[in-house]
């Protein structure tokens, strides 16, 4: 519970409504797992622009937001769609130059939240031989060695000004519990200035107290929680819903020109003046197919 027992839950609306154009943006969640979409689909509604993305390694999050206009970098591990192909918005924003791309590899993203999180300007991790030094000098250096030492660079601090997250329930104070992984989360809350985390569902902090052991971020540690029950669709909220392939295929293909993205961003994100409304686009029947049961867990 709170410290001060203040409830930290607001709307999707009033969550966004701090992060500031050319501010820099973490996103959480996992590849098709856990994307902040419900919070995504509210700041591309906001207009947002100039915003500087850092995604754990992600796919439709950082990728709409890319292909919304609301992005001008983005510092990542990768950015994919996995069985679909290429993440569409961001190969083709990155292809044309005008999307700036700083090249991080696990160690560089894991090491550079680490140092964020610890007040550090940078914090060494091992050169494991790449040319990301080369590529990426805003975030690499080589540290000084002796003969015979490993060699070891320099990862430069990474602290995000507002992080997005997704997961599964929380209590009105923002005590937030992950049924399942939680991926880089911890981390980007951990080095951001403000952290706004979307869940499933809104549950008592009896609740919470009962399974302790599941709240990876406690409540002084969130900024702002909003109830959004598939929140994180079309990809997966671990333990409660499957990621939704045939809007995932919608997506990719509506990805191909501006004017069907333009579309797809009108019915679903730009159209849709509240989650509820997405809900209904989407349809109840198509909902429950994605729920998670003891028939389809493999």
């Amino acid at each position: 519970m709170s410290p001060n027992n203040k409830s930290k839950l607001t709307t999707l609306d009033e969550a966004v409504s701090v992060i500031q154009d050319g501010q820099r943006v973490g996103l959480g969640g996992w590849i098709f797992n856990a994307q902040p979409m419900a919070l995504v689909r509210a700041l591309i509604r906001k207009g947002a622009r100039d915003l500087d993305l850092v995604p754990a390694p992600g796919s439709i999050a950082p990728d709409m937001l890319i292909g919304a206009g609301c992005a001008r970098s983005t510092a990542c591990v990768f950015i994919s769609f996995e069985q679909f192909g290429l993440a569409p918005h961001f190969r083709r924003r990155a292809e044309a130059g005008t999307l700036k791309v700083y090249e991080l590899d696990g160690p560089g993203i894991a090491g550079g939240l680490r140092a964020g999180i610890c007040d550090m300007p940078w914090t060494a991790i091992p050169d494991l031989g790449t040319d990301l030094p080369r590529h990426t000098p805003e975030h690499y250096w080589p540290l000084p060695s002796k003969p015979g030492e490993r060699k070891m660079l320099a990862a430069a601090a990474i602290k995000p000004d507002v992080c997005l997250l997704h997961a599964q329930q929380a209590d009105e104070y923002g005590n937030v519990q992950y049924l399942a992984t939680p991926f880089f989360d911890a981390m980007l809350a951990q080095a951001s200035r403000h952290v706004i985390v979307s869940v499933d569902r809104i549950v008592s902090s009896d609740t919470i107290r009962r399974s302790n052991h599941l709240t990876k971020l406690p409540s002084v540690m969130v900024d702002a929680v909003v109830e959004a029950p598939y929140g994180a669709h079309p990809s997966a909220s671990p333990t409660l819903y499957r990621a939704d392939e045939r809007h995932l295929r919608e997506y990719v293909k509506a990805s191909a020109d501006d004017a069907a993205f333009d579309a797809y961003l009108a019915r679903y994100a730009r159209g849709t003046a509240a989650h509820a409304d997405y809900l209904d686009a989407l349809g109840g029947s198509r909902l429950a197919g994605l729920a998670v049961t003891e028939s389809n867990l493999g």
